[in-house]
């Protein structure tokens, strides 16, 4: 979704890439990486290892959350280029995992001045659909963002 608003240049893009890979310390303890950000638009990835993994050896539900939630987030704050907060989060499970890098793409499907909602779909290094989500995201009106 493109939006008809102020844009975040190239640079801005960057920062905020950077900024999340480095910054965010949630994002770095779970070993989430920005592969790509354009405006209203993310690809994110983990690396799955041992520490993600529930009881019974599969990939834990809150790291696809977790990984669903800074996809949509991202590809929202890469929108508005204002703070952001998710207000509502749903997820679906739809396979297992217990290796190997799973990819989450987000896109922002609709934007008002004061909302924007989300959805989101991670993918296993076979390109297997293994869980998606939609999100709700209050925009703050206020400029200043230190993250852009």
């Amino acid at each position: 979704m493109r939006d008809d608003g102020a844009t975040l240049s190239e640079e801005q893009l960057d920062h905020l890439a950077r900024y999340f890979n480095e910054e965010v310390t949630f994002s770095k303890y779970i070993g989430a990486k920005v592969e790509e950000v354009e405006q209203g638009r993310s690809v994110v990835y983990i690396d799955v290892e041992d520490v993600h993994l529930n009881g019974t050896g599969t990939l834990h539900g809150g790291v696809y959350a977790s990984l669903i939630d800074n996809a949509m987030g991202l590809s929202v704050l890469a929108l508005v280029g204002m703070r952001t907060a998710t207000i509502e989060m749903n997820v679906h499970f739809l396979g297992a995992v217990n290796e190997g890098r799973i990819t989450c793409e987000s896109e922002v499907v609709h934007r008002t001045r004061r909302t924007a909602t989300a959805e989101a779909k991670v993918r296993d290094a076979d390109g297997n659909l293994v869980a998606m989500g939609t999100g709700a995201f209050r925009v703050f009106e206020k400029k200043g963002n230190a993250i852009v």
